[in-house]
């Protein structure tokens, strides 16, 4: 009875009820402060970020920082209390969820997959791909060979939730379809956590080179992995504490300079 009685989202905020049209991908967070229900303390505190369509963005930071809630506060997965944030310059708030979030890819650190092939895991984003598109996606996630080595190669049955493969090889198919989706913003929530590092950093530079339209937000706890990245974001204690790119963030000997010889020396 109470999941029948709770209000939809779309009753909840489409008073105002704009269509979002395709975006280029350029985000600004303006004094964005977020908190839950049952807590007393912000999650996020005073957030001001800005990205410029297309561009590479690793987000950092210890386990309960405000990462992820960064990221569920863009596609509306939470609501703000404080500030907005903007895309191309509009307002999401005002916007129609389905129009926002069908132009958001989002890859979280637990996937669902469902028991079928790994094409149609894949093209569940996409039923009309094509084959060719299907492979260049499994490709940019780093996927297509271990597929190949599976005894069906795409036609090879997942199981139950993915039951068949590990953890790594669920995020790649994972990261694969939200690709062949086409978003205009993605994020990946510490969707590489099960890989090892190489395949970890080979993911990373392959997004980086063939989404170069797509704005793409990287939440990673290794540093490692967003070296390369256009701009790294730090974040503490739900606030943004340092941001700039991995040599300016080390010539500061900051935060992110403790963080990065500390997991250097692990």
């Amino acid at each position: 009875a109470d999941i029948v009685d709770t209000p939809s989202e779309s009753s909840k905020t489409d008073q105002t009820n704009i269509q979002l049209p395709p975006v280029s991908g350029k985000v600004e967070f303006k004094d964005v402060s977020f908190k839950f229900r049952s807590s007393s303390e912000n999650v996020l505190k005073n957030v001001n970020l800005k990205v410029e369509a297309g561009e590479f963005i690793g987000i950092a930071g210890q386990s309960g920082s405000g990462k992820s809630t960064l990221m569920k506060v863009l596609p509306r997965l939470y609501e703000l209390q404080e500030g907005k944030i903007l895309i191309d310059g509009l307002d999401i708030s005002k916007t129609e969820l389905y129009s926002l979030r069908r132009q958001v890819g989002i890859v979280p650190q637990d996937p669902y997959l469902f028991s079928g092939s790994v094409s149609e895991n894949i093209s569940v984003s996409s039923p009309e791909a094509s084959s060719d598109e299907i492979i260049e996606a499994a490709k940019i996630a780093n996927a297509h060979n271990f597929i190949m080595d599976l005894p069906s190669g795409y036609s090879t049955n997942v199981g139950e939730r993915g039951a068949n493969l590990s953890g790594g090889q669920r995020q790649r198919l994972a990261i694969a379809r939200t690709l062949l989706a086409r978003p205009n913003l993605l994020i990946m929530d510490e969707a590489t956590s099960a890989l090892d590092y190489q395949t970890e950093r080979a993911v990373c530079e392959n997004l980086k080179k063939s989404c170069k339209d797509i704005t793409v937000f990287f939440i990673t706890h290794r540093l490692n992995t967003i070296q390369n990245a256009d701009s790294i974001v730090l974040m503490n204690d739900g606030f943004i504490s340092e941001k700039g790119t991995h040599q300016n963030l080390m010539d500061l000997k900051g935060s992110y300079y403790a963080l990065y010889r500390q997991q250097e020396v692990g």
